[in-house]
């Protein structure tokens, strides 16, 4: 069955500043052949819920009343960050009922939604910074934030404003049950409605958790996709690749196009229900040949890793199909807006001290690639010393396991974020010590990251586990994202 066809939409051209001096210069290109197969609730602890003690703000924000009202936004949100997941608010109502009482804003701009295990949010920023290169004025809703909420709800790549986020949680807190509500239920009715008013013209979505039930499934998208899946939240998505894939599969809608990754694991359940729902399957594959059946783009990658590969090839095969429909997006678009994405917290080093490198990864098969990338695409030996800090619901043991593997002669530091789901770094400890690791614990983030750097010496440490974990870092040793465009 061919893809829908696009609408066709009116292009907003801003002017553009010159990109910051290129982190990733003198690395080689990856050379990228995209090709499409046509056969193919949580509290407001469950994403990232912290805050610093003096929320940061952009450069041009520096006026004494601006200052202000970010301190009292912080207190704000602080109150309702510590709170758990609760399985029993999973589901639509409740952000279809805030929705409702705001003017259902998510029905005033056009959508892509990204699902997925490992990358989507990489997806996302690679996809929404070409849609802005070509001119569209686009809204980018991701999660967990690494320092402030407010990178969260972007437009054009500015964040969200914080006034306007008090003055719009006033307003929620105002509504029946306005007390009740869950963490992702209200960010995410804060962000479409930051959209709609700012007149986005498309949406680059991030499901936050699984998809089916996810607070994001309430749009109507004009694509699917769905990254890289793996065993991830097991305690709510199921135990198996298929049951999460069921889940994942969950955003598809009627006759809406769906962008898939290359995996074959879950690649028949989620055919399966996109047969059901009349929805065509396009698979990105990568592939060596200069020719690809919808067309050829060889592009520079812009984030490290091999499997940041996997995500561009993913990102080409969604603008390839938004591009049916949409003539701005063009060769030009796409290599200009590669060559500007920014993701922060995914394979770099921190700039005060580039020894030390950080990345997210924070399951089995993440720090599986995270390690490879490391030594085989990098180049670099094997870490010296790893600094682990995990949430609570994550794969301890086969994460454990992944590090034994690859870099068994590496020290281990057990830690912790400050976030409410952080693992104790006891168990940490218990469990890499049975799979042969030597491991120490140290509970302040900071002094075990300050420890991995001692035993580096003059070699590389690494942060990874948990994007919760990398903010604080940022937070002490330097690094945090702020805003960019």
């Amino acid at each position: 069955m061919p893809a829908r066809r696009v609408r066709d939409g009116k292009g907003i051209h801003r002017p553009h500043r010159a990109p910051q001096a290129d982190a990733r210069r003198g690395r080689p290109p990856a050379r990228v052949c995209l090709a499409l197969d046509p056969r193919i609730r949580s509290r407001w602890g469950n994403v990232a819920a912290r805050l610093p003690p003096t929320a940061p703000l952009g450069r041009h924000d520096r006026s004494r009343n601006r200052n202000q009202v970010t301190i009292r936004l912080q207190r704000r949100l602080e109150t309702l960050f510590g709170l758990e997941r609760r399985k029993d608010k999973l589901g639509l109502d409740g952000t279809l009922a805030l929705l409702a009482a705001l003017g259902d804003p998510h029905r005033r701009f056009r959508s892509i939604l990204v699902a997925g295990t490992n990358g989507k949010g990489s997806v996302c920023a690679m996809v929404e910074r070409v849609l802005r290169q070509a001119g569209r004025r686009t809204g980018l809703y991701t999660s967990p934030h690494l320092v402030d909420f407010r990178e969260r709800i972007r437009v054009d790549g500015r964040w969200v404003d914080d006034g306007w986020l008090e003055g719009t949680l006033d307003r929620i807190e105002a509504l029946p049950e306005g007390r009740d509500r869950t963490f992702f239920e209200v960010a995410t009715a804060l962000a479409f409605l930051w959209f709609a008013e700012r007149e986005v013209q498309i949406a680059v979505v991030e499901v936050g958790l699984g998809g089916r039930l996810d607070c994001t499934n309430v749009l109507s998208p004009d694509l699917c996709v769905i990254a890289s899946i793996g065993l991830d939240h097991t305690d709510i998505l199921g135990d198996t690749l298929e049951k999460i894939a069921t889940e994942k599969a969950g955003i598809v809608k009627p006759g809406t196009p769906v962008i898939c990754a290359a995996q074959p694991a879950a690649l028949p359940t989620i055919e399966a229900i996109a047969r059901e729902l009349r929805a065509p399957v396009l698979r990105a594959v990568a592939c060596r040949a200069r020719h690809a059946r919808w067309g050829s783009f060889e592009a520079r990658c812009p984030l490290r890793g091999r499997h940041q590969l996997e995500n561009l090839h993913l990102a080409l095969a969604t603008l390839a199909a938004w591009a049916r429909g949409d003539s701005a997006i063009d060769r030009a678009a796409v290599q200009e807006g590669l060559a500007r994405t920014r993701w922060p917290g995914r394979l770099e080093p921190c700039p005060a001290d580039p020894r030390l490198w950080w990345d997210g990864a924070h399951n089995p098969d993440g720090v599986r690639s995270l390690l490879a990338s490391w030594i085989e695409d990098l180049g670099f030996d094997p870490p010296r010393a790893i600094a682990l800090a995990l949430s609570r619901d994550k794969d301890l043991s086969h994460t454990c396991a992944a590090i034994a593997e690859r870099v068994p002669d590496a020290l281990l530091i057990a830690t912790r974020a400050g976030s409410v789901r952080a693992l104790a770094p006891e168990e940490i400890q218990a469990t890499a010590a049975a799979r042969g690791l030597r491991v120490e614990t140290i509970h302040d983030l900071p002094a075990a990251v300050r420890r991995a750097l001692e035993v580096a010496g003059s070699g590389r440490a690494l942060l990874t586990g948990s994007l919760f974990a990398v903010g604080e870092a940022m937070e002490t040793f330097g690094g945090a994202p702020g805003e960019w465009t």
